[in-house]
Formats: structure tokens, C-alpha cells, sequence
């Protein structure tokens, strides 16, 4: 089944480029070896007859990392680069095309300084099988069916050199990672294509895929993936004379392992390359970079920027926010406090012979003085004081109106008047419009 793979090549900005309008003239892909096989002229001929890179096809700042493959195929808006503005054509030499720029990226990618230390990378699914070309075996790609992008990308081999497998890790680290193993440079890459292809004839499949991990001189390391499951194994393996790779036993399932040791004891060993699946990674030299890098885009620059302009007035609304909680949690504890007191105010003031209505005004004004303190505890000691005083000064200023009318003997009310010029307790209440609750 077709292979998922990129293939890459140093930009070419041609005397078609318009900076103004963004435009560049793409060189996609020229016929040779890379890494992951062979293209001869007539496949990337057949490859602009089929339009396999149609006008539209999205071109990206450089291609996903391992974990987007999977949590976001479709790539990020924010990464969207440029885009196809004809259908790929064969020159003879390459294939190539017309871009668009989009206007964020209209003045770095239209340096012709720039353009010169960056490459064009496809990522496109390819059919293929094992063979000779130039004198050299390996993987022949015999039809390129189906575009997924072009990206811009940092480091581009020779014309046609390919970049990465998108279905499986790296080539290029594999590589690397057999290398500190001891497996000979000149010999690697052929190696791992060997191994490729004696996994796949062993156990890949339709909507199964396999693709090499890690490798020594005697040991594969691989995943095997399904719709439905993914494991890792090891195998061990012998190279023939014809270069192609014998699988030797059974495989036997593993667990990949990532180990973190302290920077001071990485005092030597190989720099910049990844451990082996199932072994500890080999510790970097101190004198080497052991702060993390964190690159920002433009877009996303801006959004922290106008985040970090809001925490003040965030900082501002969660205190308001805070301070109303506080207070309406108070004003719910007096409330409450409040209430839980009316019973015994009440009936305090309704031991005197005051009226009903003057009762009910001392009653909520005893009320509104409670106080809670930093425990919440109320001032009742307090109250019981404050209701006695507002009891006397009410019946003491009663009293004294009673005896200015000239009421003889109002009972319960402070002091005796000897003399009364007729007028009774009921005559005083029906006066001030209100009524008693005397005893008698």
C-alpha cells in the first residue's frame, strides 16, 4: 500500500519571484536517491501528468512533530505558510510550481538570503519496492499517488533528498541512533533500509504498518501498528551479502524507556543522540546547552502579549469580586445573627407596659446595633444592656408627655401624679393613635 514520506530540496526563488506580491517559484523535487528510496525522472514526470500537487496544495512552516502526526493531522492554521497557485510541471530537471505567500511570511520567505539557508520538503504517499538504480540497492519509488503538502523546513538535503518517513520515526535519527550503537556510518542508512524492508515483507500488511525504531549491529527494534493496536518488539537480525537483511528467531515485545539523569554526571559520551528503545539514554556532555528552548510565533506572541495586558484589570475584578463576596457573606452572618436574636429581644421588651408599635421600633432598633465579632460571635451582653436602656428611656419619656396632659396615675410609667384632670390611660392611647398592652 502507498507509504507516507517527504522528500526535500533547497528553495529556489527564481526571476518569476515577485517579493511585492508574495509569489515564488517552488522547485519541488529532482530525480536521485534519498533516504528513503529512488525517483527516476519518469515517475516525477507521470507525477506532474497525474497532478498529484494540484493549485491549492497547503504549504506549512516545517513538517509536524511526531506527537501532531497523531493529536492533529490536519496541522495548525498558525503554521499555514503559503499555498500551490498552479499544478506541480515536469521541466525535465524538477518538478516545480508557483506559490502564493501569505502576508505574515510575505517578507521571510521572499529573502533570497533567507530562501537560501531554508529547503522545500513534499510529504506525499508513494509506492515502492526493493531494487537496483545507480548501482545502488534499495527502495525504488515507482509511483507518487497522493500529495499532502509541501513545507518549508529548516535543513533540505541534495535535490530530492529525502527528509523523513512520516509514517514511522526518522530515518535520519535512526541513522544517528545506530551510529553511537557502533554500526558503521557508510553503512547505516543502507542498513536501515534493508531492515525496512525485511519488516515490512514480514509482517506489514493492509492497514498494517511497520517502520524501524533503533538498530545495532545484531538487533532491530520495531513497532507494528493496526487500526486498532500498536506495539514495539525486538529482533534479532543478520545482513546477507547481497545487502539484504535476514530476521533471525522470534520477536520478542518490549516497552520503550525514557531515563533522566543529572546533568553533572554527563562528564562524556556521544552528543545529541537519542537512546535506544529499552535503554537508558546516554548522558550529554556538560559544556552542551541544558536549558529547554521555547520558540514562540508571531500569532502566539500576540496572544500572551494581550494576556499579559488583562492581568491588571483581571487582578482589579477579582479583588472587586473578592471584596463583594466578603461583604455579602457578612451581611448573610448578621442576617442571620440578627434573627437568631429577635426572639429574645422581643420578648425582653415585651415585659414592659410600652406600646405595641413602640415596641416593635425599640425591638428593631436593639436589632440593628448587634455586632458580630472576627470569631462571628455575637454582642449579646451588649443587647442585653441596650434593650434595658431603650425599655426606661421610652418609658421615662412617655411618662413624662403623660404628665404634662395632666394624666393622673399612669401605672407603670415611672413616677405617681396625685392630681388628674380626667383623662385615662385609653384617653392618652387614643390620642397618640396607638395600642396598649398594659396590664388591668
Amino acid at each position: 500500500m502507498p507509504k507516507r514520506i517527504s522528500e526535500s530540496r533547497p528553495v529556489a526563488v527564481t526571476e518569476a519571484t515577485s517579493a511585492k506580491a508574495g509569489r515564488l517559484k517552488i522547485g519541488l523535487i529532482t530525480p536521485g536517491w534519498g533516504s528513503s528510496g529512488y525517483y527516476s525522472d519518469k515517475v516525477l514526470e507521470n507525477a506532474a501528468t497525474a497532478k498529484v500537487f494540484p493549485a491549492g496544495t497547503q504549504m506549512f512552516l516545517d513538517h509536524p512533530g511526531e506527537n501532531e502526526k497523531y493529536d492533529r493531522p490536519e496541522r495548525s492554521v498558525r503554521d499555514l505558510a503559503a499555498v500551490l497557485t498552479e499544478d506541480a510541471t515536469w521541466d525535465g530537471t524538477s518538478l516545480s510550481a508557483e506559490a502564493q505567500v501569505f502576508g505574515p511570511f510575505v517578507d521571510m520567505l521572499t529573502d533570497e538570503d533567507f530562501a537560501k539557508t531554508i529547503g522545500v520538503s513534499i510529504a506525499a504517499y508513494a509506492e515502492g519496492t526493493i531494487g537496483e538504480a545507480e548501482g545502488k540497492k534499495g527502495r525504488i519509488i515507482t509511483e507518487l499517488t497522493e500529495a499532502v503538502s509541501v513545507d518549508f523546513v529548516t535543513k533540505a538535503g541534495r535535490g530530492g533528498s529525502i527528509l523523513a518517513v512520516l509514517e514511522s520515526s526518522r530515518p535520519e535519527v535512526v541513522v544517528e541512533r545506530a551510529i553511537a550503537h557502533g554500526v558503521t556510518e557508510a553503512t547505516a542508512n543502507d542498513t536501515r533500509a534493508a531492515l525496512q524492508a525485511a519488516l515490512v515483507s514480514e509482517y506489514g500488511g493492509e492497514k498494517t504498518w511497520v517502520w524501524v525504531r533503533d538498530f545495532d549491529d545484531t538487533t532491530v527494534w520495531f513497532t507494528v501498528e493496526t487500526p486498532d493496536e500498536s506495539g514495539t518488539w525486538a529482533q534479532t537480525y543478520e545482513l546477507n551479502d547481497d545487502g539484504t537483511a535476514l530476521l533471525d528467531g522470534d520477536a520478542t515485545e518490549v516497552r520503550a524507556r525514557t531515563e533522566y539523569v543529572p546533568v553533572k554526571a554527563a562528564e562524556s559520551g556521544p552528543r545529541n543522540v537519542p537512546a535506544p528503545a529499552g535503554q537508558p539514554n546516554t548522558p550529554n556532555s556538560p559544556e552542551e546547552d541544558t536549558m529547554g528552548h521555547i520558540q514562540v510565533d508571531e500569532a502566539e506572541h500576540g496572544r500572551l502579549t494581550e494576556a499579559a495586558g488583562r492581568v491588571p484589570t483581571l487582578e482589579s475584578e477579582r479583588d472587586t469580586a473578592v471584596t463583594e463576596r466578603d461583604s455579602a457573606r457578612q451581611e448573610l452572618a448578621l442576617y442571620k445573627a440578627r434573627e437568631a436574636a429577635r426572639p429574645a429581644v422581643s420578648k425582653k421588651v415585651g415585659e414592659s407596659a410600652l406600646p405595641a408599635t413602640r415596641k416593635a421600633r425599640i425591638v428593631e432598633s436593639v436589632l440593628r446595633q448587634l455586632r458580630l465579632d472576627e470569631a462571628g460571635k455575637a454582642n449579646a451582653d451588649e443587647l442585653v444592656s441596650i434593650t434595658e436602656r431603650e425599655v426606661k428611656d421610652a418609658e421615662t419619656e412617655i411618662a413624662e408627655i403623660a404628665e404634662s396632659l395632666g394624666v393622673g396615675r399612669v401605672r407603670g410609667f415611672g413616677q405617681t401624679v396625685t392630681e388628674s384632670t380626667g383623662a385615662t390611660v385609653d384617653d392618652f392611647d387614643a390620642a397618640f393613635g396607638v395600642q396598649s398592652s398594659r396590664e388591668g
